[in-house]
């Protein structure tokens, strides 16, 4: 059972690195990907509260993806808003492996300002394995 494991500060919450392409781009990048090619790592913060992985605008811009359509987004705040939702292969480096995830639908949020983070990684996929989270600062996510 492939694991990803790590330390968290309990101010920000346990953060991985979410290699980001755009929908179908893993199959590029691994064969013809230019310099700071497709294929981009952004840091995720772990969202047990987040029903749906989501990227900020920054992530956006940077791959120059194209929204798919709005879906209706409901916050802690009980406000629902429409936002752009974004087709993307995600990767999540577990240790020699890695998690692949092809074609999946991602929603536009707005981070903090000055924040450790430009992805949420949801339920969505966190449902795929376990997921621990412990009171001295470690976290662990296994398939």
């Amino acid at each position: 059972m492939p694991c990803l494991s790590g330390r968290f500060d309990p101010a920000i919450g346990p953060l991985v690195n979410l290699a980001i392409a755009a929908g179908g781009g893993v199959a590029a990048a691994a064969t013809s990907a230019p310099p700071g090619g497709p294929l981009q790592a952004f840091p995720a913060l772990v969202d047990t509260g987040a029903t749906v992985t989501c990227i900020s605008p920054t992530i956006v811009q940077a791959l120059q993806l194209q929204a798919r359509g709005k879906r209706p987004m409901g916050s802690a705040t009980h406000q629902v808003v429409p936002v752009n939702v974004y087709l993307v292969d995600l990767i999540l480096p577990f240790g020699p492996t890695a998690l692949v995830l092809d074609n999946r639908q991602v929603m536009e949020f707005a981070p903090p300002a000055n924040s450790a983070f430009q992805a949420l990684l949801g339920r969505d996929i966190l449902c795929q394995g376990t997921f621990t989270l412990s009171f001295d600062g470690h976290f662990t996510f296994c398939l």
